[in-house]
Order: structure tokens, then C-alpha cells, then sequence
């Protein structure tokens, strides 16, 4: 008979999550996730593996959350270049809400170079995004949202690729207006 676990593996993922977001693969030891965990080398072995797979998932966890929040966001909207805007703002808020370099754009600096398992990851979590933004300035073309000669492609790359670009402006400055002004600056980049 399987013994059941003393612990909610959810909420134990959730504090190792949190530990490797703001310190880093690299810089997390296995005792500092026994300290944050509250669990034992063998429960935190038992329960999800060694530290890389543990790692893989909170990596998991953490695009899973980010996507469903853009989802839910796409989903609330009727217009898509609204569902745009509002993913685009989404992300700034985000931004300065966490406070921290996002997990996924760390991850990707750290290890995604160096790790297939987290490069692989990170593209697929990038890719689900593009392709909902591609559908999305599909049907803002179609609906007249947007100039119909704009490769929806490359916009919603160009939208992707500054998701980062906030994170570097929040680190480096610190300001939260800034973010939301360079939003603002890709919301009317994207319409023209």
C-alpha cells in the first residue's frame, strides 16, 4: 500500500518555485531548497526527483501560469486588437507586480544555451505565445484593427521580443512608468 505524503506537493513545488525564480538554477544548493521547501533530501528525491527535475518543474509550472494569464486575458476580450493590447499591458503590469526579472527570460539567459530540457521549455512556452498573437492580428486584419499589409508574423515576434526588453527596463531603471510608456509606444507601433 502506498503511503500518502505529509505534505501537498503543490504547495512545496510552489516555495521551490519561488526559490529558483529569485536566485537562479545555478545559484539554488539542494539545502537551501530543503531549508525553503520544509521537506527532507529524501522527500524532495522521492517527490519530483533531482534538482534539475525539479527545476524543469517549477520552469513548467511558472509558463504554464504566464500562458493561462494571457489566455484568460485573450478570452475576456470581444475585439482582437483589444486582446492584443490588453496582453501587451498585461505583461508590462506583470513586470512591475513581480518585482523580478521574469523566470522564463532568467532561465533563458542562464541555461536555455546550455540545457536542452529548458531550452525546449522555453521555445514551446515562446511559440504557444506568438501563435496566439499571430490568430489574434489575423483577426484584427480581417476586422479592419489593423493596417492588412503587416505580416502578422513578425509583429506578433516583435511583440514578444519586448516582453524582455520590460524586464531589462524595470531592472535597469527601476520605474514602473517607463514600462507602461514603452507598452503604450508598441501598442501604436503595432497599429500603424
Amino acid at each position: 500500500m502506498a503511503r500518502t505524503k505529509a505534505f501537498e506537493p503543490e504547495e512545496k513545488l510552489e516555495k521551490a518555485k519561488c526559490l529558483f525564480w529569485q536566485k537562479g538554477y545555478s545559484a539554488t544548493s539542494m539545502q537551501d531548497l530543503v531549508d525553503t521547501m520544509g521537506l527532507n533530501r529524501g522527500s524532495i528525491y522521492d517527490t519530483y526527483g533531482d534538482k534539475h527535475s525539479l527545476f524543469l518543474q517549477c520552469l513548467r509550472s511558472y509558463t504554464d501560469s504566464t500562458f493561462e494569464d494571457y489566455q484568460r486575458t485573450v478570452a475576456e476580450s470581444k475585439s482582437p486588437m483589444k486582446a492584443v493590447e490588453k496582453i501587451i499591458r498585461r505583461a508590462a503590469l506583470r513586470t512591475v507586480a513581480e518585482g523580478q526579472t521574469c523566470m522564463g527570460v532568467k532561465s533563458t539567459f542562464e541555461l536555455a544555451s546550455v540545457d536542452e530540457e529548458v531550452h525546449a521549455i522555453l521555445k514551446e512556452n515562446t511559440t504557444k505565445m506568438i501563435a496566439v498573437l499571430k490568430d489574434l492580428l489575423k483577426k484584427a486584419q480581417k476586422a479592419g484593427e489593423i493596417n492588412s499589409k503587416r505580416d502578422p508574423g513578425t509583429l506578433a515576434n516583435f511583440i514578444v521580443s519586448n516582453f524582455t526588453g520590460f524586464w531589462q527596463f524595470y531592472l535597469v531603471y527601476g520605474d514602473g512608468e517607463l514600462v507602461q510608456q514603452q507598452a503604450e509606444f508598441l501598442i501604436k507601433s503595432i497599429k500603424k
